[in-house]
C-alpha cells in the first residue's frame, strides 16, 4: 500500500483506511439507540449549527515512524431531529505547516477542512440530545512523514445523508520521525486565585474554610500552580482576611498561604474582591476605584484597630503593576486612566488588540498589553469547562501543535483561563498532559515582559468591546456615605470600609452587577440608620426648668460625636440649648440631657433629631409627646413644707405636754419630791 505523501492524492486511500467505529450515548435529554426500521429513521438534515463535532487525536496528537493515526470524534446532536445516515470523514495533509503563525491560522479558522479525506466511517443514528462517538484510523504504512518533524493539518467533517457538511472541527498532528524533535517552548496559563461566590468586605472563617477545603476554589488554584506553568492573579482580600482573623483563621486558610509561598508561582495582585479594573473608566480619573485608607487601621469585629490594610494584604508579588480586565472590555479610553494609576501591563485577549506581533504590544509609552494566544486560550477554556476526557485530549493536541511550531527562545505560549471562575481540576490535568510532551516546558512571564523587552506598537480595537457597568450611581452613594461618616470621631475607617464594599459590589465573579449594586445600596441604608434617637413614650415634665432626657443609639463600630436638637412646635416650651454636644461610644446608647423651660402647662409635641457639626440631620427625626405641668412644682413644694411644719409643731406640742405632766405629778406628792431632792443631794 502506498504511503501518504505530500503530493499523493488521498481519495483512493480513504477507501482502504482502517476504520474503527463505536457509539456511546450521553444525552442531555431523552435518547434512544438507533432504530433498525429504515422507514422510521429520520433522514432530514438537522438545522445548521445544531450539530457539533470535536476531534481528539490519540497520543496527544503525536505520531512517529510506524504509528497509526487515530482520531476520536464526538458528535453532539443538538437538533430536534434524529441524525441518521451521516458519516464522519478524517482530513489530513502530510506536508508540515510552515511556522507557528500558519499552525495558529489553521486551528483558528472557522471553515471546514478541505484537504483530502483519508478515512470515512458511517455514524450510528444519533437521537436528539444524544452524543455519538467514533474513531477514525489510518494505518502507519499509509503515512509518510518524509523524515520531517513538524505540525500537520488535520480535521474532521460530519456529512449528512444529503451530502451536506453539518459539523466540523480542526485539529493538528505533530509528526515526529525518529531522531527529530522541536526546540521546545514554554507554556504559561494565567489563572485567578479568587473567591467568586463569597461576598463581603472581608471573608469570615466559614467562607475561608469553604474556599480552602479540598476541591475549593483556592485549593484548585494552588493545585494548578503546582504544575509550574501557572501564573496567578490573586485577590488580596483572601490574604488580608486570613491575616485579620489571626489565630482564629481556619487551619486550611493558613496552610493555603504557606502552600502558596512554597509553590512560588509568578503572581500579581488583582483588585480587592476581584473588582472590575475598568469599572470607573469615564467616571473617575483612574480606571477603577482604588482602596482607601490603605495606611489607616482596619477595624476588627469589636471595633478595635488591628493592622493596616496594606499590612494585611502585602504579598511578594513577582509581577507588579498588572491588571486583568474581563474579555472585550479594554478600550482606548482606559489607557490614560490606567497610566494615571501606575499600571504598566494590562492582560488582554488577542481580540482586544490589533497591530504588532508577539506577546507584548505597546499601547502607550507607559503601558503595554500582554496579549494571550487566542487558540491556546480557547483550548484551555474549552477543556477547563468540560468534564470530558475527550475535550481535554482535543485541547492537548492543539497546545502540542502550537508548542511544537514555536521557534526556539521565543516568548512563552500564554493562555488565559476563565477570568471570573476558579481553575478546575480539568485545567490542572490539561497542563500536566501538555507538559508531558517532549517539546513543552514551563514558561515564565517575568523575563518575557520585563521593562527592557521591546514591544511592537499596537492599538486597542473596539470592534468586539462590551460596555462596562455605569459606576456613577454607586459613586454617588459612596459620596453620601462619606458625608455621613463625618459624625465619627475618626471617619477614615468608615470611609475606607465603604470603598471596600464598593469594590466587592463590582466584582467580576459570582453575583450579577445588579445584585452587587443592590447589596451596596442596602449596606448604605444600614450605615445611615446606625445613629438614631431611641423612640420614647410620653414624657412628663413637672418642673418649670428641667433637663429633657433623650436617648441616642450608636450601632457603628466607632465612636461618634453628634448634636442632639430639640424643637418645640408651640410656645409652651422653650429649649434653652438647641444643640447638646454628645459623644457616643461604639455599639452603645447615651442619654443626652437637653435643658428646657416649661412656660405653660399642657401637652405639646417636640421634634428630636441628631445632627452633624454642620447641622445636617442624621438618621430619622422622631416626634415625642410631652406633658407639661410646671405648677406642680410650687404646689408640691408648699405641700411638703406644710407637712414638715405640721410634723414639727406636733412634735413640739407633744414635748411640752409631756414636761407639764411630769411637773404636775411632782407638785402632787411632796414626799416623793423630798426623796427625789435627797437622792439628788446624795449623788456625788
Amino acid at each position: 500500500m502506498p504511503a501518504l505523501g505530500r503530493a499523493r492524492p488521498f481519495a483512493s486511500l480513504a477507501v482502504v483506511a482502517t476504520l474503527v467505529a463505536g457509539f456511546a450515548t450521553a444525552p442531555s435529554g431523552p435518547a434512544r439507540a438507533s432504530t433498525t426500521d429504515d422507514s422510521t429513521t429520520a433522514t432530514a438534515t438537522p438545522t445548521a449549527g445544531t450539530v457539533t463535532a470535536v476531534a481528539a487525536p490519540e497520543n496527544s496528537g503525536v505520531i512517529g515512524d510506524g504509528a497509526d493515526l487515530s482520531v476520536r470524534v464526538t458528535v453532539q446532536n443538538g437538533s430536534a431531529d434524529a441524525l441518521a445516515g451521516a458519516t464522519a470523514r478524517l482530513h489530513f495533509d502530510a506536508a508540515p505547516l510552515p511556522g507557528a503563525d500558519t499552525v495558529r491560522a489553521w486551528l483558528a479558522a472557522d471553515s471546514a477542512p478541505e484537504s483530502a479525506v483519508v478515512a470515512t466511517v458511517p455514524l450510528v443514528d444519533i437521537e436528539p440530545g444524544a452524543t455519538g462517538v467514533t474513531t477514525l484510523t489510518v494505518p502507519a504504512e499509509a503515512i509518510d512523514l518524509a523524515a520531517q518533524f513538524g505540525v500537520r493539518a488535520a480535521g474532521v467533517t460530519i456529512v449528512a445523508a444529503s451530502g451536506e457538511v453539518i459539523a466540523h472541527d480542526r485539529t493538528a498532528i505533530v509528526g515526529q520521525p525518529a531522531g527529530t524533535t522541536a526546540p521546545g517552548a514554554g507554556l504559561v496559563v494565567i489563572a485567578p486565585l479568587i473567591a467568586p461566590d463569597a461576598r463581603g468586605r472581608f471573608l469570615d472563617a466559614g467562607a475561608l474554610t469553604r474556599l480552602t477545603a479540598p476541591g475549593g476554589p483556592v485549593t484548585r488554584a494552588l493545585d494548578a500552580a503546582d504544575t509550574g506553568a501557572v501564573a496567578l492573579g490573586i485577590d488580596p482580600r483572601i490574604i488580608a482576611s486570613t491575616r485579620l482573623l489571626g489565630e482564629a483563621a481556619p487551619e486550611g486558610a493558613t496552610a493555603a498561604l504557606q502552600r502558596l509561598t512554597a509553590a512560588g508561582p509568578e503572581t500579581f495582585a488583582l483588585r480587592w474582591s476581584d473588582a472590575d479594573p475598568l469599572a470607573a473608566v469615564g467616571t473617575l480619573e483612574t480606571a477603577s476605584p482604588l482602596p482607601l485608607g490603605a495606611g489607616s487601621a482596619v477595624l476588627g469585629d469589636d471595633g478595635t484597630a488591628t493592622a493596616t490594610l496594606d499590612q494585611l494584604s502585602a504579598w511578594p508579588h513577582t509581577l507588579s503593576g498588572w491588571v486583568w480586565p474581563a474579555d472585550s472590555t479594554m478600550s482606548a479610553a482606559a489607557i490614560a486612566p490606567l497610566v494615571a494609576e501606575g499600571t504598566s501591563s494590562v492582560l488582554t485577549h488577542a481580540s482586544d488588540v490589533v497591530g504588532g506581533t508577539g506577546l507584548l504590544r505597546s499601547l502607550d509609552p507607559q503601558l503595554r498589553a500582554v496579549v494571550s494566544d487566542p487558540v491556546a486560550t480557547a483550548a484551555v477554556r474549552a477543556a477547563s469547562g468540560s468534564t470530558s476526557l475527550h475535550d481535554r485530549r482535543a485541547a492537548v493536541a492543539e497546545l502540542s501543535a502550537l508548542l511544537a511550531s514555536a521557534p526556539a527562545l521565543s516568548s512563552p505560549l500564554v493562555a488565559l483561563a476563565e477570568r471570573d471562575t476558579a481553575p478546575t481540576p480539568q485545567l490542572t490535568a490539561l497542563i500536566e498532559d501538555t507538559l508531558a510532551l517532549p517539546w513543552a516546558r514551563t514558561g515564565s512571564l517575568g523575563p518575557a515582559t520585563s521593562l527592557g523587552t521591546v514591544a511592537a506598537e499596537a492599538r486597542v480595537t473596539d470592534e468586539n468591546r462590551v460596555d462596562t457597568p455605569d459606576l456613577a450611581p454607586l459613586l454617588e452613594i459612596e459620596r453620601g456615605d462619606a458625608e455621613y461618616a463625618r459624625i465619627a470621631v475618626d471617619p477614615q475607617p468608615l470611609i475606607a470600609d465603604r470603598r471596600l464594599d464598593l469594590l466587592d459590589a463590582i466584582a467580576l465573579g459570582g453575583e450579577s452587577i445588579s445584585a452587587g449594586e443592590g447589596r451596596y445600596r442596602a449596606a448604605s441604608e444600614r450605615l445611615r440608620s446606625s445613629v438614631q434617637v431611641v423612640e420614647s413614650a410620653t414624657i412628663n415634665l413637672l418642673a418649670e426648668r428641667t433637663s429633657l432626657p433623650v436617648t441616642v443609639q450608636n450601632a457603628l463600630p466607632v465612636p461618634v460625636r453628634v448634636y442632639v436638637a430639640v424643637e418645640a412646635r408651640t410656645g409652651q416650651l422653650r429649649v434653652e440649648n438647641p444643640r447638646v454636644d454628645t459623644t457616643i461610644p461604639p455599639d452603645s446608647q447615651v442619654r443626652a440631657l437637653v435643658p428646657v423651660q416649661s412656660l405653660v402647662n399642657g401637652e405639646v409635641d417636640i421634634r428630636v433629631s441628631v445632627r452633624a457639626a454642620d447641622g445636617a440631620v442624621i438618621g430619622t427625626p422622631i416626634q415625642v409627646p410631652l406633658n407639661l405641668q410646671a405648677g406642680w412644682e410650687t404646689t408640691g413644694t408648699i405641700a411638703i413644707g406644710a407637712v414638715i411644719a405640721a410634723l414639727f409643731a406636733l412634735g413640739l406640742v407633744r414635748d411640752i405636754r409631756r414636761r407639764r405632766q411630769q411637773r404636775g405629778a411632782s407638785n402632787a406628792d411632796p414626799a416623793t419630791e423630798a426623796a427625789s431632792s435627797s437622792d439628788e443631794m446624795s449623788t456625788p
